[in-house]
């Protein structure tokens, strides 16, 4: 019997499946391969393609000659210019994008290595054991050749070595083979390694730790296996989908940073390709003309519709020359698109530049990709009645909602359009999975990649929070005087009084008092200087308004070193009325001052480190190296999940090579209930009532109508002033202008409600008319502005003399709140154990607590209650007892809810079903787990011992772990010295199988 290896084992299972029919790999072993150790290439596969696939070459098969040294030329290039250019100008041949002029021809022709629109007409072989000679001799374990070119190498690691990961061999691709043999990489599409349980994938010069697995968003996320790990292989190594990278999905990005310019290959994700399949395939179905893309922030919307706009492009024939435009809700996020347009080969993407300019693209036919906002929709009429014309919406859930998105549907009638977002809502009229989705899609909803599934991915990191609470005191008996004092100097009536304190009262009052801002401003300091900037990080702010964002520079520019800077990025108010101090405008920038900012905020080696601000940049803004976010604003729902996603992109440091573990958000605010909200509500899918539409109109053609009896016989079609004169006339007493107000009320809910339904153009002209009529009898606000002008300064002035006090609170544990386990706990807490689900309120763990303990009592209710009740009540107890603050929105209890929670629901089934005795009493399933390795590798234990040896690992583990332990090597390494104590108290092994299997099984669940 032969020893089990990598080889014998993963090799062998990997082109087992490369090599079934399904597949279309044909295995040639490496000492089998028609090629010298020092070619990169199978010259004789090469030349029989350059045959097959040019028709001038096989006019005349020596005119391979002509080509065969250009290509050896660019292997050899490698050495001067770089893996990087020589594998990009091999890209160029790839996608038979180089001409040549073959001797006794007048001109150039494309030269093709490979067919793309022809999959059968190339030759693919997989092969094992390559040796290449070049620097160094190596051996690769797979490759995958096409029409002799190696695009694809695959290390394979040990199944038996729990030390040995996929990590081992995809490092050894990126630091050792690129290095040391960059010449067999020239062709490289991307690389791929596994240990047998996983299998990550990367392009050339892309580190380590960030390969990425490649799967399908329709499968479960699945968990490390053999099963695991062929999935993913029989999905990514497809020969279609390699060729489909090379055509369409690979492109080169050049960053410009202090240091000199930053190249990096980009390759795609899995669900960007499923995205821009579902895309392609959408357009041209005559049947359906909308699709929802719905993707996790930070996951790469952008990227995905630059790789949609080629994928469109190359069906040029079948659509017929398209055209596809993009709906950004902001311009300042042109340049980012535009680059990466241009980077996939999109080269005819153009700006409108105003309104006029989009109408004009539109119905003159323009081809190529048109760049604008929804706003330049407006009132535009039918621009075009094209089938063929692709519009793809970025943030579909904000203003193409409304009236703008009725607008665009209504100028390009029989455009396809598809919404993409990360965060669809449906509150009232703004529905995203209605406006965009399609009904005979899953869930309303082309595509879906999920929050929990990018996290799990490694596509995008988990968000920590951490809560630094502000405390201050209000002198209110000495602050009431000094008020009461100024009311009487200023001869203000008790109306007035009210106004003021009203206004004055406000959470922006309380927050802008300079004592606050100084605490929060050194606290930050404070903060990223002890935990962010050591990693080279940086850092948002986002201040309560505009003021805020001003009063936070200049605390800031007091506290900060010389190699430190701050910014305020924001928009100003610059008309003669309401205009924004004129200090203040030095930060509304122009969209290329802006984007100079951003670009000195994402490098590492500029000293901007902070960016300040209320309202831009929450959304859309895409900076790896933010490691952190400081919330001093209070956010609700999908805008508090875009805001605080924005630190959760990948990124390591270029000098150190640390990797960012996790994003962080630093709370001044107490938003733990509103992030929760956002988790629960806005993550868990579509959650709205079914209401009956059709009566809801009848209802607000009722109230127009009932409303607009007290104006029988005015003339509603016209608009001027006697006409509102008139009207106003009906409305003379008190009692009379009540019940207009209560009947206009009515209407406007019903209409806001119902917006933007085109149904509603019946009933608009009479409903605008009434919501003038009632804006005219409304009381001015003139008054209470000019009052507040007067003295609001003076006011707040003497709130701010009475706070004192001001300390953080920093005594707030820093909890997962974004990571995949935690997402799917609160999805799955939603079992049907609460009974009240109004308003879809977040369920809690003490109400899913309070349910259980509910079902248990009744269980426990009689003479003799089950012992599996007694056991599962005395878990309760036990979870009952945790301290909430320090595990209320800890992973790990609501993992130990959830346990619970199914227990008792399979125990009423087993009841049910009248096998109750059969149901394992276990106190706790992870020590029953925990038992089971134990006896398989110790069968004759002596119950009590086994049970005191299991009960020591869990008592010693719980208190030493804390969430995250896995990734820190000091809790890491705490955990293993624990373990291996218990092990050698009792005589076993402190090493070795049942040391790796205990200590995997608590990595996995403590």
């Amino acid at each position: 019997m032969g020893s089990m290896s990598e080889s014998s084992t993963i090799q062998a299972a990997l082109i087992a499946r490369l090599t079934e029919p399904d597949m279309g790999w044909e295995h040639v072993p490496g000492r089998d391969l028609a090629r010298l150790p020092t070619s990169p290439m199978i010259e004789d596969e090469v030349k029989k393609a350059l045959i097959r696939l040019n028709p001038a070459i096989a006019k005349k098969p020596s005119r391979v000659d002509e080509i065969l040294p250009k290509l050896r030329a660019l292997f050899l290039a490698v050495s001067d210019d770089g893996l990087f250019a020589t594998n990009r100008g091999m890209l160029d041949w790839l996608r038979g994008q180089v001409t040549h002029r073959f001797i006794g021809t007048r001109r150039d022709i494309p030269v093709q290595l490979v067919d793309f629109s022809k999959i059968g007409r190339n030759s693919f072989v997989v092969s094992d054991e390559v040796v290449f000679v070049g620097a160094d001799t190596r051996r690769y374990d797979i490759v995958l050749w096409v029409n002799g070119f190696p695009l694809v190498v695959g290390e394979t690691k040990t199944p038996l070595d729990s030390s040995v990961s996929w990590f081992d061999g995809a490092n050894d691709i990126h630091s050792v083979y690129e290095t040391r043999t960059p010449a067999f990489f020239v062709p490289n599409v991307f690389s791929f390694a596994t240990e047998g349980k996983e299998l990550r994938y990367g392009a050339i010069g892309q580190p380590a730790e960030h390969w990425l697995p490649w799967a399908k968003t329709a499968d479960p996320i699945r968990t490390p296996s053999l099963k695991a790990m062929l999935r993913s292989a029989e999905l990514l190594l497809r020969p279609e989908l390699i060729l489909e990278i090379v055509n369409t999905y690979t492109f080169f990005s050049y960053q410009a940073t202090a240091s000199g310019t930053v190249a990096k290959k980009v390759i795609p994700r899995y669900p960007q390709v499923e995205a821009v399949e579902s895309i392609v395939a959408r357009a041209r179905d005559p049947e359906r003309d909308q699709g929802l893309v719905w993707h996790h922030q930070g996951s790469g919307k952008t990227l995905l519709m630059a790789f949609a706009a080629a994928k469109l492009r190359q069906e040029s024939t079948a659509l017929d020359a398209p055209t596809i435009v993009v709906v950004l809700d902001r311009l300042d996020l042109f340049e980012q698109l535009a680059s990466e347009f241009q980077a996939v080969g999109v080269t005819d993407t153009e700006q409108a530049e105003d309104a006029a300019q989009l109408r004009q693209m539109l119905i003159k036919g323009r081809r190529g990709v048109i760049v604008t906002t929804v706003f330049r929709f407006a009132n535009a009429g039918v621009l075009s009645r094209r089938h063929n014309i692709v519009v793809l919406v970025d943030e579909a859930h904000r203003t193409q909602d409304g009236r703008l998105g009725r607008d665009l549907r209504a100028a390009l009638p029989n455009a396809t359009r598809v919404g993409l977002t990360g965060t669809p809502i449906a509150i009232g009229a703004r529905d995203t999975w209605e406006n965009f989705g399609h009904p005979d899609d899953p869930d309303h909803v082309l595509s879906h990649y999920s929050v929990e599934r990018s996290i799990a991915d490694g596509a995008t990191l988990p968000v920590h929070v951490e809560t630094r609470l502000v405390d201050y005191h209000i002198d209110a008996a000495n602050l009431n005087r000094a008020f009461a004092e100024l009311a009487a100097e200023e001869g203000l009536s008790d109306e007035q009084q009210s106004v003021i304190t009203r206004r004055a009262g406000t959470v922006a009052s309380i927050m802008a008092s300079p004592a606050r801002i100084r605490e929060v401003a050194a606290d930050i300091v404070r903060h990223y200087r002890d935990k962010i900037a050591p990693l080279g990080l940086k850092a948002q702010i986002v201040a309560y308004d505009r003021a805020m964002c001003v009063a936070y520079q200049n605390a800031l520019s007091e506290l900060l070193r010389e190699d430190e800077e701050s910014t305020v990025v924001m928009s100003c108010q610059r008309g003669k009325d309401d205009a924004d101090p004129e200090e203040w405008w030095v930060y509304d920038r122009d969209r290329a001052a802006e984007a100079k900012v951003k670009q000195r905020f994402r490098d590492p080696d500029d000293p901007l480190k902070f960016l300040i601000v209320t309202a831009k940049l929450l959304t859309g803004f895409d900076a790896p190296i933010e490691g952190v976010m400081y919330l001093d604003k209070p956010l609700r729902a999908h805008t508090l999940f875009q805001a605080i996603t924005r630190p959760n992109r990948r990124w390591t440091n270029p000098d150190t090579g640390q990797e960012k573990l996790h994003g962080l958000v630093v709370d001044y605010v107490g938003l733990g209930k509103e992030l929760a909200s956002a988790l629960k509500v806005g993550y868990t899918g579509r959650k709205k009532p079914l209401i009956d539409v059709d009566d809801l109109y009848a209802e607000l053609a009722h109230a127009i109508a009932k409303a607009l009896t007290r104006f029988d016989d005015i003339d509603r079609t016209d608009a001027g002033f006697a006409t509102l004169q008139q009207a106003q006339e009906r409305l003379v007493t008190t009692r009379q202008r009540e019940g207009f107000a209560k009947e206009f009320i009515t209407a406007q809910g019903l209409f806001e409600f119902l917006w933007p339904a085109p149904e509603l153009r019946n009933y608009e002209p009479d409903y605008r008319w009434l919501a003038k009529i009632y804006a005219s009898i409304q009381p001015s606000q003139i008054s209470d502005k000019l009052l507040w002008i007067r003295l609001g300064a003076k006011t707040q002035e003497l709130i701010a003399t009475h706070i004192s006090g001001v300390r953080i609170n920093a005594s707030g544990l820093e909890e997962v709140v974004l990571d995949a386990g935690m997402l799917q706990v609160i999805q799955q807490l939603d079992i049907g154990l609460v009974d009240n689900e109004e308003d879809n309120a977040p369920v809690t763990a003490a109400e899913v607590l309070d349910s259980i303990a509910k079902r248990l009592a009744r269980k426990l209710a009689g003479a003799k209650a089950h012992p599996l009740y007694e056991s599962l009540a005395e878990r309760l107890e036990q979870l009952r007892q945790t301290k909430i603050i320090d595990a209320t929105q800890s992973v790990e209890y609501l993992k130990r809810i959830l346990e619970l929670a199914r227990d008792v629901a399979k125990a009423d089934r087993a009841e049910r079903e009248g096998r109750l005795d059969d149901v394992a009493i276990l106190p706790d399933p992870r020590l029953g787990a925990l038992t089971q390795i134990f006896l398989e590798y110790q069968p004759d234990f002596a119950p009590q011992i086994l049970e005191t040896i299991i009960e020591k690992i869990d008592a010693l583990v719980l208190q030493t772990r804390y969430t995250g332990w896995q990734a820190s090597q000091p809790g890491d390494r705490e955990v293993r010295r624990q373990l291996r104590v218990i092990l050698k108290e009792y005589g076993l092994p402190p090493t070795g199988a049942l040391f790796d299997r205990a200590y995997a099984y608590i990595a996995a669940n403590y």
